[in-house]
């Protein structure tokens, strides 16, 4: 039996793991972490200091500043921890690779099987896409979605950078002389509604265009792939893992 954390426990994806992990006769989800108080079937503490120390692995979908907590929690105990946390700085990434050193460390900006395979696809086509063609990413998500552009976004940003050679990203555009460069990588924000993230690209090329989406649906997506990774990192030595490494 897999004894896991949940933390984050009382927001969306916390919410849809608890509800996704009865699917599973080797998970045990035993407690969660969350600064709000609220009764659900599972113990919620509001204290780091409050969780019991015999576990397996944290899950994480919380805030920057709650995840830096955790990780320190589970190097603390030599756990794995799962974090699919977005809206972190340099510093916040810096420490995650930190700890990644002494501990497993699953960190994913996105943990659906299609959005990775998304990214496949990208590594895998022509460079002619690359090089002659205009690029641009547009994410959509729910209007209660604090962080953009969305994780999922500047990852997908940067795997196509990797293949043009340099990191080029246009936050939206505004203002007069806006003319494209070569090798610009336009990143765009939409919010509203309830969408659960819609992120697609498009290759813009002298009279055609080439267009790649993936739409989510259910968060079910993203809680499936949490708990997949936390089944597979408990094994794992002390390192930086990624979907990438989980689905070869």
């Amino acid at each position: 039996m897999i004894k896991l954390i949940v933390s984050g426990v009382l927001g969306r994806m916390g919410k849809e793991i608890i509800s996704l992990s009865k699917e599973f006769k080797d998970i045990n989800i035993i407690a969660g972490f969350d600064k709000k108080k609220e009764t659900i079937s599972i113990p919620v503490k509001n204290s780091i200091n409050e969780l019991p120390c015999q576990f397996d692995a944290v899950v994480d979908f919380s805030s920057p500043e709650a995840l830096i907590e955790m990780l320190h929690f589970s190097l603390e105990n030599k756990k794995a921890i799962v974090t699919g946390t977005t809206g972190l700085t340099d510093k916040e990434e810096k420490e995650i690779k930190r700890v990644s050193k002494m501990i497993p460390v699953f960190w994913a900006s996105n943990m659906s099987m299609g959005i990775n395979t998304v990214i496949a696809i990208l590594e895998g086509l022509p460079d002619i896409l690359y090089k002659d063609f205009d690029i641009e990413i547009v994410e959509t998500h729910h209007r209660l979605k604090k962080d953009s552009p969305s994780g999922t976004a500047l990852t997908l940003g940067k795997t196509i950078a990797k293949k043009i050679g340099k990191e080029a990203f246009l936050y939206g555009r505004k203002g007069k002389e806006l003319q494209r460069k070569k090798g610009d990588i336009g990143l765009h924000s939409i919010r509203g509604g309830t969408v659960v993230g819609t992120h697609t690209i498009y290759f813009h090329g002298d009279n055609e265009s080439v267009e790649i989406t993936h739409r989510a649906y259910s968060r079910r997506i993203f809680a499936l792939g949490a708990i997949t990774a936390a089944r597979w990192i408990v094994k794992k030595e002390p390192g930086l893992y990624s979907m990438k490494d989980l689905l070869s």
